[in-house]
């Protein structure tokens, strides 16, 4: 871990690009000259000649602009690479000894594909195009994280330094909103459910949630109504 830090002055400073944006980019285009490629007035994370591959582990809302540049101006495929934490394990840094603590078990905090697509509603009016696929990378995660934070282990609202990557567990792409329909359905019931077991059936709570009700809403893949105070929704096939 060592690769991580750089202690000057008692101060911690990482690489601009996190360790598992550059190991994503590397599983999908091993060729590293084939990295940080200027494509028009944008900067491609990596692109083979074929497709462009945009690594994105963030909020995918700041991709829309570009890949639609890439889509309306190259005849190149386009690829959004997603990763998905399944299992995540966190190392904490102390800052003035230098020694990093490593997890007795894993976060319980894990994700699922449905995470992943919850992250579609801010890209919703992309999907479909014919050149484009969202791939959502189902992975282990190790964060280094410093401890800075408030509280009495300094561990709450502590700075994240790193994110590493672990194994890889399965790839599922996603071109259209068939592709959703296909994946989500066989989760939810097929009568009419809460907002409550909708939660419960992706495994979704709090942004997330609403996303991926906003996104399944607002496509038609869902209907809903109230019922009183409840919200009510039921699948459009």
């Amino acid at each position: 871990m060592s690769e991580l830090k750089e202690k000057t002055d008692n101060k911690i400073t990482t690489y601009m690009e996190r360790s598992l944006h550059a190991s994503l980019k590397e599983h999908f285009c091993p060729d590293r000259s084939r990295h940080e490629l200027k494509i028009g007035r944008y900067v491609a994370d990596a692109c083979d000649g074929k497709t462009i591959f945009e690594i994105q582990t963030g909020n995918l809302s700041p991709l829309v602009k570009k890949i639609k540049f890439y889509l309306e101006n190259t005849d190149l495929d386009v690829v959004v690479v997603r990763p998905i934490a399944q299992n995540r394990r966190i190392f904490w840094l102390d800052a003035a000894s230098g020694e990093l603590n490593k997890p007795s078990r894993p976060s319980p905090r894990h994700e699922n594909i449905a995470c992943g697509i919850a992250d579609l509603f801010y890209v919703r009016e992309l999907l479909g195009e014919k050149r484009l696929s969202f791939c959502f990378v189902l992975m282990d995660v190790n964060e280094v994280r410093l401890l800075d934070g408030y509280g009495k282990d300094k561990k709450k609202r502590a700075t994240s330094l790193d994110r590493l990557a672990g194994e890889i567990y399965s790839l599922t792409y996603i071109n259209s909103l068939d592709d959703v329909r296909d994946i989500l359905f066989p989760l939810l019931p097929d009568s009419p459910f809460s907002r409550d077991e909708l939660a419960k059936c992706l495994k979704l709570g709090g942004l997330k949630l609403w996303s991926a009700q906003k996104l399944l809403v607002e496509t038609g893949l869902l209907s809903s109504e109230r019922d009183g105070k409840k919200l009510i929704f039921w699948k459009n096939c």
